[in-house]
């Protein structure tokens, strides 16, 4: 939605994958800043592989990733928000792992940033078990870094549309529900974009802690059910602080 400017080198972090066999999805949140001729007269120019859907109105993050998935025809799913990038082997290695497992397994990957101080930091996690279990331990989805079967994100019928902050973590709880796995590769791939001072949904602050709360109260019994009472409030508590 109205990154224009930013879309055309993300996009090429894509094209400039090794794995070749994919199907490329843009979708246009209603964008107001000629997004749409900017994608038709150059962006559709580059590769017969992208498809470019917009909407006719604004309906957030979780929508248009829906959109991504339903009109997707192959059998894994990732998406690459319109200011982050992949390093070139980013789909390469997530299909060569996902082909070991089964539909019941969901993946991820480390990440490369640069922090507040200029500091270049490259992150790795190394787990394979339960999603219930490593949202117990609190740990969140990481940024650009996920990778899914496309028929498991379809069982559950996608991304929650009431929810406007937080999409991600609500995927986990509501995978962790039907007793999804997750395996991460001990490799930093993506490359999120953290540039505080870019306009995006993670940095309009007050109206995201009011989304967020919402989202808590969506979660709640969800998250009563699967863990417990006190668990819930922790946390509440620790989503709030972060």
């Amino acid at each position: 939605y109205n990154r224009k400017i930013k879309l055309y080198s993300t996009l090429k972090s894509i094209l400039n994958q090794t794995y070749k066999k994919i199907e490329i999805i843009i979708v246009d949140d209603c964008s107001t800043d000629n997004t749409e001729l900017f994608v038709k007269n150059k962006i559709l120019k580059l590769s017969d592989k992208i498809k470019y859907i917009r909407h006719r109105k604004n309906k957030g993050l979780a929508a248009g990733r829906n959109t991504a998935i339903f009109n997707s025809k192959g059998k894994y799913f990732t998406f690459c928000d319109d200011d982050d990038k992949w390093l070139p082997n980013f789909v390469e290695e997530f299909v060569s792992e996902a082909k070991k497992y089964n539909e019941n397994w969901c993946f991820s990957c480390g990440t490369k940033y640069k922090n507040l101080l200029g500091t270049n930091v490259s992150t790795m996690f190394n787990y394979q078990g339960t999603l219930k279990n490593l949202i117990k331990k609190g740990y969140t989805p990481p940024v650009a870094s996920q990778f899914y079967n496309l028929s498991t994100l379809k069982k559950i019928k996608g991304y929650n549309q009431k929810i406007k902050t937080g999409i991600d973590h609500d995927l986990w709880i509501r995978l962790a529900k039907i007793n999804i796995r997750i395996k991460f590769i001990t490799k930093s791939l993506s490359l999120p974009n953290t540039k505080q001072s870019d306009e995006r949904i993670t940095t309009n602050y007050s109206k995201r802690i009011c989304e967020i709360k919402k989202s808590l109260e969506i979660w709640k019994i969800d998250l009563i059910k699967m863990y417990n009472q006190t668990f819930y409030y922790k946390f509440y508590d620790a989503y709030m602080r972060r």
